[in-house]
């Protein structure tokens, strides 16, 4: 599969932003949980770990208002991809916070290399949104972790590629990608 670097956009959580491994950390360091990461085995966390919903909501808020503040890390390799892309026009990410000033500020910050002319965002508040985002942009393939999204993505004719992650492991039909450099590996360059 070769993808033209103007028909691919990006989720945030998960794909670019290693959000859910920090949420862990903060738990266990901040609070003394001791689950792990690969104890994430369903998106909607709270089914298959045990954390306090006041402890859960304030980390959760945290990262979402104060991504930089917060110290959320880009997943290996995406700096370089994305920056990569850049080359070729604006990059697109959307992504289900409500909020889009806090997340755009972080990626400009990660993407200290492109100009913020070429950062688009676009906040859904739900996934389901998503799709007719990605139509407006006529955005042909699109990296998610949540699987029920490319299932979604997929009844709306937009090729999900699913970046994976332990919340996303169930059988599925989807493509898989486990780092950036397969995602750059797609790209006709």
């Amino acid at each position: 599969m070769k993808i033209s670097p103007q028909e691919i956009a990006f989720d945030v959580d998960g794909v670019f932003a290693d959000t859910f491994r920090l949420f862990v950390e903060k738990a266990r360091q901040e609070h003394g949980y001791s689950f792990h990461y690969e104890d994430i085995t369903e998106y909607e966390f709270d089914r298959v770990i045990e954390i306090d919903h006041m402890v859960s909501e304030r980390i959760l808020q945290a990262l979402l208002e104060r991504p930089i503040q917060s110290g959320i890390k880009a997943l290996p390799g995406a700096v370089e991809v994305l920056t990569k892309l850049s080359r070729f026009g604006a990059i697109l990410f959307v992504t289900a916070r409500a909020e889009r000033n806090p997340i755009l500020d972080w990626i400009q910050h990660q993407l200290v290399g492109v100009s913020p002319d070429l950062i688009r965002v676009e906040a859904t508040e739900t996934h389901g949104n998503k799709p007719s985002v990605l139509r407006e942009y006529g955005i042909r393939y699109f990296v998610d972790d949540r699987l029920e999204t490319c299932y979604l993505l997929d009844q709306h004719a937009i090729t999900p590629i699913l970046f994976d992650q332990p919340w996303n492991r169930r059988p599925h039909p989807f493509f898989v990608v486990t780092a950036w450099d397969e995602i750059s590996a797609m790209i006709q360059w």
